[in-house]
C-alpha cells in the first residue's frame, strides 16, 4: 500500500526548531537522511522532498484561466513542507515511520494519507 507522509511547517514547527540548541537542530535535520536511507534500505521509500515553502503558490480556476496567486496566504497558519511517498505494509508502518520526524512531537505536524488504486475508484464510482 502506497502512503504519503506530509510534513507540515506551522508557528509551533518553526517555535520548536528555535528553541533546540545548534546541537539538537543538527540531530534533528539529521533524521530526515536517516529515514531516507532506512526506507532505501528495505525498498520501502518510493520518492522524498522539500518543498519551498517561501515560493508555493495558490491556484484557482478562473473564467479566463488559471488565477494564481502568492501562497502561503497570511491566514494560512501552516504549509506542507515535505512528503515522503512510500509503499509500505499497512497504515501502522506509515504511521510509525512518519512518528519519527521532529515535527511529529507537535499537533498537525504530520499526517498521513493512503493513495487511492485504480480498484479504490473503481469502487467509489
Amino acid at each position: 500500500m502506497q502512503y504519503l507522509i506530509l510534513i507540515y511547517n506551522s508557528p509551533a514547527v518553526i517555535d520548536l526548531f528555535a528553541r533546540m540548541s545548534d546541537e539538537e537542530r543538527a540531530a534533528a535535520f539529521q533524521i530526515y537522511w536517516d529515514v531516507v536511507s532506512d526506507l532505501e534500505a528495505t525498498g520501502e521509500l518510493v520518492s522524498s522532498e522539500a518543498l519551498d515553502t517561501e515560493a508555493q503558490k495558490q491556484v484557482t480556476r478562473g473564467a479566463d484561466g488559471p488565477v494564481v496567486t502568492d501562497a502561503p496566504l497570511p491566514e494560512l497558519t501552516e504549509v506542507v513542507s515535505g512528503f515522503y511517498l512510500v509503499d509500505v505494509a499497512d497504515e501502522a508502518r506509515a504511521a510509525e515511520i512518519a512518528a519519527r520526524f521532529p515535527e511529529a512531537v507537535v499537533p498537525g505536524g504530520m499526517r498521513i494519507a493512503r493513495i487511492w488504486t485504480d480498484a479504490d475508484f473503481a469502487a467509489n464510482t
